[in-house]
This record gives structure tokens, sequence and C-alpha cells, in this order.
């Protein structure tokens, strides 16, 4: 690799802010020890690989201001400025906050590339110190990224940031300006002066100004060997001037402004909450980390809290729940009021408005169509995921934020040990019970960059809500004991959980080629209660970002689906059988006679589960409609014409291969690797394929020898 590829990393911090420790994982190792040139002051470097990108940082030393009153304040300076640096990363600690952003303040002024990292993030969480990572991000301007060295977690996110402000991607485009009251005319004044002279250019000339009023000396000393005594003694002029009109010490001004500045930031963005100081464990801190009773109640607490927060966005499973025991209507009301249905039937009851106004206004057939059945049901998705994302991170946010969840964590860690996962794998695990889109979301809070991978790519396997009513149609369809039915449900649930485990465990090994699972390092806080605030914190900034990136993805796919199944060959299809999605339906369906289905049903089959590539509701809907639409769900899953052996493997294909097209867009963006999505879609289909063949020939060999 070329050196021009090479990006160049200043890490500055204050004395024991974490930043040896820092250094030393993120470079694995110290490739140069030196003086910087002319002082005593060592010089640390480290090289690290990343994104094709070679990464060499530079360890400053350990300082409480860039003034320049000590010989390493004068290294860290003069490095920022030489050009050297592509970045510069700023280390604040976590545990005090208010104290260590002020070296970054200092550092904003002078150059805007920048990167905050908070670190220590482990303990801050202990003592009850909640930071508010992406409101700090937008008061600075630049990335903040908290990490904690001890558990390894956020380093990833860090080395994404550090790349992006390199390549101009992220970050300020000037110099941070903090407002200095009645001495802004005077710093404009002196600006003016250096214009004037054209003195100081590599630093900035607003910082320069600031800091020749406050009587830096390393400064005066640059222009005296410049030759610039005249305007010098203009400067010391003015700055003698000013304090004789104001009575008052412009560097006490100076530094005043900028606490008050950090004060005004932390009072936005730092929450404290009281933490127990009892030495004395719970009973209930003590069960949750009991080896025996700690799994269960662990799984318990998860399974009660999302399973409220289906209940309360899908109706699931208290619908499934409330049919079971006769109560159809019951149920019926349940999902029709739940939050994605009440979205449902406002985004339907839209699209027949759309439709009138449009038709009325005499548009083209295609453009209502787009907008209609493309554009709008596609918004209408991206809604009807939101709530549901908003509460379950809530759920997990106060999980984790009381305490519990780290505790939870722990209990489970040994049998996830097994696959090649830590306990924190629990948390995407279980959601995706009721939905993969945030289940693969949940993949953040891994604690190493190859688990995060790896639940990205199995936990899609898991049975969602959506799969799981597509299993209930077929499977009151097909058979017709409750033994049978159960034993098929169930069973389906124990493949896909099990392959969603090894899947992890062959990834770890095959692609990662790590045979240790990963070390659950935790420093378990306190039980105490969560804070409201710091739960909106945490919801909201995970809830956006699925609208911003996630959304955009989940509309545009939307539109293209609209175009598979509104266009034909000849133009604008007059029916779904003659659009391009009905012609890749059968060009399909000759591989479903490896199922021995044959036929008219064969390529209705293919189309039904190309539908259910874009969303596994559709699945069952788009076989009705096939079938005219006057046949009950299940008259027109029986109109296909199975046997109970094809439709129990066909629902093993249905479970397994990939869940929705808003899981593809969840994988896309959480691994920022188009690569990715396309090996986790081709990787699905083809488990799904073996598995479900593998079912299918083995039924009918025990069918033969029964016979």
């Amino acid at each position: 690799m070329s050196e021009k590829k090479v990006i160049v990393v200043a890490v500055a911090g204050n004395p024991n802010v974490g930043k040896s420790t820092l250094f030393t994982i993120l470079t694995g190792e110290i490739a140069h020890v030196a003086n910087w040139p002319g002082t005593t002051v060592e010089r640390k470097e480290g090289f690290r690989e990343y994104r094709g990108k070679k990464i060499r940082f530079v360890d400053l030393p350990g300082t409480y201001s860039i003034s320049a009153t000590s010989p390493e304040e004068i290294v860290a300076r003069e490095y920022i400025v030489s050009g050297e640096p592509d970045v510069v990363l700023v280390l604040v600690d976590s545990t005090a906050p208010e104290r260590t952003l002020n070296l970054a303040i200092q550092v904003l002024e002078l150059t805007p590339r920048v990167v905050v990292a908070l670190t220590k993030a482990d303990s801050a969480h202990s003592l009850g110190i909640h930071i508010h990572v992406n409101k700090l991000e937008e008061k600075l301007g630049v990335p903040v990224v908290l990490v904690s060295a001890l558990e390894g977690t956020g380093l990833r996110e860090l080395l994404d940031a550090v790349v992006d402000v390199a390549e101009g991607k992220k970050g300020r485009k000037k110099p941070l300006k903090v407002n200095y009251s009645w001495l802004e005319p005077h710093i404009a004044e002196v600006e003016s002066l250096l214009s004037k002279y054209n003195a100081l250019p590599e630093y900035d000339r607003r910082w320069a100004a600031v800091k020749l009023l406050e009587g830096d000396l390393r400064l005066e000393e640059i222009l005296e060997q410049r030759g610039f005594e005249k305007l010098i003694e203009e400067i010391r002029r003015l700055r003698t001037a000013i304090t004789r009109s104001t009575g008052k010490d412009i560097g006490e001004h100076v530094i005043t402004s900028r606490f008050n500045l950090v004060d005004s930031i932390a009072r936005e963005v730092v929450v404290r909450v009281k933490t127990s100081a009892v030495s004395e464990e719970s009973l209930l801190e003590k069960l949750l980390i009991h080896p025996v009773y700690g799994p269960p109640l662990g799984l318990l607490v998860l399974l009660l809290a999302f399973t409220a927060a289906f209940a309360l966005n899908t109706g699931f499973p208290l619908n499934i729940l409330l049919d079971f025991m006769g109560f159809s209507e019951a149920a019926e009301v349940v999902e029709e009021y739940s939050l994605s249905g009440l979205i449902d039937t406002v985004f339907n009851y839209l699209s027949d408005i759309l439709r009138q106004i449009m038709v009325r206004a005499k548009l083209p057939d295609w453009l209502v169509s787009l907008v209609v059945d493309g554009i709008v049901p596609g918004v209408g998705s991206v809604l009807s995921f939101f709530p549901l994302i908003v509460v379950i991170y809530i759920a997990l946010s106060i999980i984790e934020d009381s305490g519990i969840g780290p505790r939870i964590a722990v209990s489970v860690n040994r049998f996830f040990n097994y696959f090649g996962l830590s306990g924190k794998a629990i948390y995407p695990l279980i959601i995706g019970l009721g939905c993969n889109v945030p289940a693969v979301m949940a993949s953040r809070a891994s604690i190493e960059e190859e688990e995060r991978r790896q639940i990205i790519f199995s936990a899609p396997i898991i049975p969602c809500q959506a799969r799981l009513l597509v299993i209930l149609a077929f499977t009151t369809a097909y058979f017709t004991s409750p033994l049978h039915q159960a034993f098929a449900i169930v069973s389906i649930y124990i493949i896909a959980i099990f392959l969603t485990l090894l899947t992890s465990l062959l990834m770890r090994a095959l692609r990662f080629k790590k045979k240790e699972p990963p070390e659950l390092i935790l420093e378990i806080p306190p039980i105490h209660k969560p804070s409201l605030k710091v739960v909106w914190w945490l919801t909201w900034d995970y809830s956006k970002h699925f609208l911003r990136k996630a959304g955009t993805i989940i509309v545009a796919l939307s539109v293209a689906t609209w175009w598979l199944l509104s266009y034909s060959p000849s133009g604008l299809a007059s029916s779904v059988e003659e659009s391009f999605g009905a012609i890749i339906g059968k060009t399909l369906a000759p591989l479903l006679a490896l199922y021995g289905i044959y036929g008219e049903n064969a390529w209705k089959t293919a189309f039904a589960l190309l539908q259910g590539f874009v969303a596994k509701e559709a699945l069952v809907e788009t076989i009705a409609v096939m079938y005219g639409g006057t046949l009950s769900t299940r008259e027109a899953l029986l109109a296909l014409g199975l046997t109970p052996l094809q439709a129990y493997s066909l629902l093993v294909f249905m479970t397994l291969y990939v869940p929705c097209l808003a899981t593809l867009a969840a994988i896309f963006f959480e691994s920022r690797s188009l690569r990715t999505t396309i090996f986790a879609t081709i990787y699905m289909v083809a488990l799904a394929t073996v598995v479900s063949l593998t079912v299918y020939y083995t039924g009918l060999l025990l069918q033969t020898l029964v016979s």
C-alpha cells in the first residue's frame, strides 16, 4: 500500500483518560518509540489495517490543554498544526465528561478534523453516568463514539469515524467558534492584523488571534523568529489597552468562556442517576446471575418485555392465543387496533383517497399505480415497522440501563459460548421471534466485530411473527389433528433456532477462523431505576437511524417490486399473471418438481414464494388472490393440492429463506456491505432448499418403509 493511502491519526487526551490502553487495543502493538525532535518527550506510533486503509496512530503526550505552557503541550499543538495528521482523535473520560471535554473544545478551535472518543463507557454506566452521544455529536459537529477498552465495544464505530473524517465524509468544515462575548471585536482586530502581515498562515487565524490576545509566548516566539516584531508590539499594545479599559484579565475570560460552553453542553448531554452504594447484592441480583436460576429467569424477563412490546404493536401473540381459545372476533379486534394495524388502516384509506383524486385528475395509469401501489405501501411499510422498533428499543433500554441486562448476558453466556457467541446474543435472538429487522439492528450490542457479523448473518433465520402466520395458515389447512399441528409448528421452530446457532458457529469457525467464543467482560452496575431521559435518548437515536437509512431502502425496494408486478414485456400488465413477477414465478416453477409439485399449482406456489420474499405475510394473501379471491384462506391453500409432507417441506423452506425486503435493508444498513447482503440472501435460500428437500425425501423414504 502506498504511503499516500496511509491515514495519520494524532491521539490526544488528558493524563489518566485511558489513552495508553485504547492506543494499545487499536494498534495491537507499538511499532515505533522515539523522542519528539528536540525534546525528551516520548513519541509512540502504531498501525492498524481497516476497510482497506492503513492507519498510523501517533500517541501525543497527555495534556490538559494546548496552551504551550509545557514541552508536552508545545509538542501536541505543533504536531496538530504541522499538517501531518489527517485526523485528531481526542479522548474524553466518560466518568468525568465536564472536566475532560475542555481539551476537545480547545482542539476543535484549532482544527475541524476531529473525532471524539468517550472512554471508560463501562465504568460510567456503573457510576450511573449517561451521555447522549448523538446530542453531543450534534453540539460539537464532529463524530463522537462511546468506547470501552475493557469490553472492546465501540472500536469498529471509532475506526469508521476516523476513516470517514479523513475522507471528508463526516465532521466539520471549519474549526469550532467559541463565543467570547466582549472580546469578539478585539479578536476580529487581531485577525485583520494577521491577515495584513500574512503571519502564521499554518494556524487557524481566529484561533491564533485568541491565543495572541491571551499572551501566548510560543506564538510570539514564532512571530519574532519570522521577523514580525512590529506585529507583536501592536498586539501587545492592544492587549494592554483592553485590560485597562475593561479591568479584566483576557486569559481568565477566555478560560471561563470555554468552561461555560462545556458546562452548557454537559447540562444537555449528561445525566447522572443515583446507584445503590450497598455492597451486599439483592435477591434479584443474585438470582439473575445464578448458574441454574439465572438463565430461565433472564429468559422470562426478556420474553415478558418483548411480548408486551409486540402485543402493543401487532397484537402478537395475544391474537394467536385468543384465536386458539376460540375468541376469533376478539383476536381480530386486537390485531386491527394494534399500532401497526391502525397504521395499515390509515395507509389503506390514504391509498383509496389518492387513487380517486389521481383518477379524477386523469393522470396516467402507470403514475396512479406507482404512487398508490408502490410508494404509499413502501412508506406505510416503513412506518408500520417504526412503532415496533421504538417500543422494542424502549424495552431494551430499560433492561440495559437498569442493570438487569448485563446480568442476563452473564447468566446465558455459557450456553451461547457453545455456538461461538457471547451472552449478549440473547437480545437479538429473542427479538427475532417478533421481528427480524430490530433483531439485526440489535447486533450493535455485540462485544466484537466478528460476533456482530455472526448475528447480522444468522438472526434473520429466526422465525418472526410474519412467518408464524404463514406456518399457522398452512398447518391448520393441511393438518387436521391438533397433535400433528403442534408437532409441525414446534419442530419448525426447533429446526430454525438450531440452524441459527449452527450458522453462527460455522461462520465464526470458517469465515473468521476463530475457535474461541467472544470473551464476555462486563462491569456489572447495581440494579437501579432507569432514567426515562436516558431511555428516550437511546430509543430515539436507534429509531431515527432506521427511518433515515433502512427506511429509504425499503421504499426503493417497494417501488422495484411494484414494477415487477405491474409491468409485462408489452408494457403495463392487465393482470398479475402477465407481469414480470409472474414470468419469474413460471421460470422457477420447474424447481418445485423437486417437491413433487407440477403444473399450474407449481407456478402459483413459486409466485407466492416470490411475494413472500417481499413480505412473508403477503405469501398467503397472494395464493388467495390467484384463486379468484372468493375462497377462504384455508380453501385457497388446499386448492394448491399439496400432500401434508409437501406442505410441511414447503413450510420449512418458507421459514428459512429470506424473511422480507425490510430485513435485507437492515442487513445492508448494519453491515454496510452489498456483498454481505447478497451472500446472506444466497445462503438463506440455499439453506432453505437443502434442509426442506432433506425433510421431503426423508419423509418419502419413511413413508415407503412404513407402507
